[in-house]
């Protein structure tokens, strides 16, 4: 499993615009955004989270229920993820 990198969030004040925005820094490295970016990365996070616990859900069917090799559900979840939004890779890039 990848090394876990530190993860906070908190708000700031522009000093441009004298405006609420939201900071997160990963690793060591900030962001900020404004808050309707925020509110759109929350909601890419929210959709990426249940598309994570259906990914689980599916692959444990597919090994479990139907006792297929780890390697050929892995492509079938692949199938279906591109199915699911319409690549197999990332959806949401900022």
């Amino acid at each position: 499993m990848p090394e876990m990198k530190e993860l906070s969030i908190g708000t700031i004040l522009s000093n441009r615009t004298k405006e609420g925005m939201v900071e997160l820094t990963i690793g060591g490295e900030k962001s900020q955004f404004d808050i309707s970016k925020a509110k759109e990365i929350r909601d890419m996070l929210s959709e990426a989270i249940e598309a994570a616990i259906s990914d689980t859900l599916i692959y444990k069917f597919l090994t479990e229920k139907v006792k297929l090799p780890p390697e050929k559900a892995g492509m079938l979840l692949l199938d279906f993820r591109e199915l699911r939004q319409g690549t197999r890779g990332i959806t949401f890039p900022f």
